[in-house]
């Protein structure tokens, strides 16, 4: 068994924002990805160029990803607003998925009633069960 195939990466917040884009980045040992609430507004819009750069250079993407944000998040002129951070989650898992990648599994999900801090204990146990489960 290959055990760089179950190396993982979380990151909640600026680290979603990490963890996307470690993604994306040729030398990334990870391939497993659980991101919580990214602040995908970072660098001004900097993830969504690094996904285009990606797909100009690449036909597949082999890796799993677990994202998700709480609804709570949607209506913080702060986390939303300024962050983008349930649109920006949104905006790159259509992007990822309109590229088709054959190895790429991807899970995308909103925690109702939760928010930015309380959503992330159960982005990280439904990620582990999605990404790990055997």
């Amino acid at each position: 068994m290959d055990h760089r195939a179950q190396l993982g990466l979380f990151g909640l917040s600026a680290g979603g924002f990490f963890a996307a884009y470690t993604i994306f980045q040729a030398e990334s040992p990870f391939r497993k990805y659980i991101i919580s609430s990214p602040a995908m507004a970072y660098g001004d819009d900097e993830i969504f160029r690094q996904e285009e750069k990606y797909a100009a250079e690449h036909k597949d993407l082999p890796v799993g990803i677990y994202m998700a944000s709480g609804s709570l998040e949607m209506d913080d002129p702060m986390l939303e607003g300024i962050g983008k951070i349930v649109s920006g989650q949104t905006h790159l898992a259509a992007a990822l998925r309109a590229r088709k990648y054959p190895g790429l599994s991807l899970t995308v999900e909103i925690h109702h009633g939760l928010g930015h801090s309380d959503g992330a204990p159960t982005t990280l146990a439904r990620g582990l069960r999605t990404l790990y489960a055997k």
